[in-house]
């Protein structure tokens, strides 16, 4: 269900978003910092309580070095490059899109298991449909099974995650 809030201010509402999601991530040819690690572009399907969706979104990583994964192993941890994460979703019923872009994502590789987990906060930035002019903040959590690496690193993976946060609308 759409849980509406009493406005936090004159002329808006909040709407809470959860949603599960579940796809690919692919690399692209960007390098931003000429690291040699390429940005990665993720495709996902989701069930929301606003209803079914889509999404896509891109983001380079760094390399931050060591760390122990959330699954207790050791692993190598990777953060955001700022200014390269941007997502959208578009929801099924209505077409409607939001937007945000990534502030933080921290995504830690456990080498044993070849998992990815990952997790981040993303500020919604607008939209269109209901969604124009809203702000607000998404939380996510998931993990990546990279099923393909070449030695140019290029890479194909699989994911699945949740995603839980405050749509704030701007009433019209």
């Amino acid at each position: 269900p759409v849980f509406l809030g009493a406005p936090g201010g004159a002329g808006r509402s909040e709407i809470h978003l959860t949603l599960d999601y579940s796809g690919s991530a692919i690399s692209t040819q960007g390098d931003a910092n000429h690291d040699g690690i390429k940005a990665g572009l993720g495709t996902v399907t989701c069930k929301s309580n606003l209803g079914r969706c889509t999404s896509q979104g891109v983001g380079e990583a760094a390399l931050a070095g060591p760390a122990t994964c959330s699954n207790g192993n050791p692993g190598i941890t990777l953060t955001l490059l700022p200014g390269t994460g941007h997502g959208l979703i578009r929801f099924e019923r209505t077409g409607d899109l939001l937007f945000s872009e990534l502030v933080s994502e921290t995504v830690c590789f456990d080498p044993s298991t070849n998992r990815q987990f990952k997790s981040g906060i993303s500020n919604v930035t607008g939209g269109t449909g209901r969604f124009a002019g809203a702000t607000g903040q998404m939380r996510f959590r998931g993990t990546q099974w990279p099923l393909y690496v070449d030695a140019d690193g290029n890479g194909f993976a699989v994911q699945t995650g949740t995603v839980t946060g405050t749509i704030i609308l701007r009433d019209r």
